[in-house]
């Protein structure tokens, strides 16, 4: 997984995250952690829902990223915690000197560019009973607000010719037997998974705060680009997603924002 330009997010993404933190929620629940149990946190990000994992579990809690500006920002907002620790580290090079009972892959398993690498590693760190729990954006209609706004820039005259060289950096599935396939493969044993349809009301600033924590990150990153960004591409790119927001909103200025989200626990037998 590259870093993907996460380190300039840091500091808004726990604000801005506003649908990440909703489905974490619901991962939580699916993976019900146990008081004494250790838990890696794979992609964990600023570390908010790695706090959260350790004020459950007294056992050791460590949460891993790319981006080194999450990681710090993950440490600094952590004082009193002694059981929750931090490291930078690729999951497709995970190696850590303990194993875990749980590991949590919140929004981040979309952006592995070698997944199933990722679930190898994970199966090596995992103790032999030990599950993992994954949710993510899922199939290539993750989002239907964001690829109609997308499909603007993909139009439009001032955006569409740079666009062209725009090489997708994620990484979907279209059904939840492909996702459990992907898992069995690395050898887990698949106990749960759904692909939800979500759909939740936001104001067009808090859906485009949505789009910025996440998306923008691939779609507005030089990365995914076989030609050099420009000012003016990046700046009607973003107008042309605000103005996509606002024909999409009701008369009340309010966008019923949809995503497709895969929610899947696996164990290691």
């Amino acid at each position: 997984m590259s870093e993907v330009n996460f380190n300039s997010k840091a500091f808004t993404y726990a604000n801005n995250s506003l649908v990440q933190k909703s489905a974490s929620e619901i991962l939580l629940d699916l993976l019900s952690i146990q008081s004494e149990e250790d838990v890696l946190d794979l992609g964990c990000g600023p570390g908010h829902i790695t706090k959260k994992i350790a004020q459950v579990t007294k056992g050791i809690v460590t949460g891993i990223d790319v981006s080194q500006g999450m990681i710090e920002q993950a440490v600094s907002s952590n004082q009193e915690l002694p059981n929750l620790r931090y490291s930078v580290m690729d999951a497709e090079n995970l190696e850590l000197p303990i194993n875990f009972d749980v590991i949590v892959c919140n929004s981040s398993f979309q952006w592995f560019q070698k997944p199933e690498q990722v679930l190898n590693r994970c199966f090596s760190v995992l103790k032999q009973g030990g599950r993992i729990g994954v949710q993510a954006p899922a199939t290539q209609l993750y989002s239907p607000n964001f690829v109609a706004a997308i499909e603007k820039i993909r139009m439009h005259p001032y955006t569409r010719e740079i666009f062209k060289y725009f090489k997708n950096p994620w990484f979907f599935l279209e059904s939840k037997e492909e996702y459990e396939q992907l898992f069995r493969n690395c050898g887990f044993d698949v106990i749960y998974s759904e692909l939800r349809d979500e759909s939740n009301l936001f104001s067009i600033e808090e859906a485009y705060k949505i789009y910025q924590s996440g998306a923008e990150n691939g779609y507005l990153n030089q990365s995914f680009y076989t030609v050099t960004l420009t000012d003016d591409y990046m700046n009607s790119f973003r107008e042309l997603v605000k103005e996509a927001f606002k024909e999409q909103s009701d008369n009340s200025g309010m966008i019923d924002l949809k995503f497709k989200r895969i929610y899947i626990i696996a164990k290691k037998q």
